[in-house]
């Protein structure tokens, strides 16, 4: 999935979590949830660049071998 794609894919959670955040009192649990969300997200985004960075790596180190 390109990265276009997971962000159209996330936009209403999005739209949804900055809402729940900005418009409820301090403490409340639709702010705790969306901070889940956010936590959430975030380690969804860091698997996808990680994995990216790995296959990129694989590649290269597979370029260097057969040379």
């Amino acid at each position: 999935m390109s990265i276009d794609a997971r962000c159209r894919e996330q936009q209403k959670v999005a739209d949804r979590m900055f809402m729940d955040f900005k418009y409820t009192p301090a403490g409340s649990p639709e702010q705790v949830r969306a901070i889940g969300t956010l936590t959430f997200l975030m380690s969804m985004w860091a698997d996808f660049f990680l994995n990216s960075e790995v296959k990129r790596m694989d590649a290269v180190l597979a370029l260097g071998r057969s040379h």
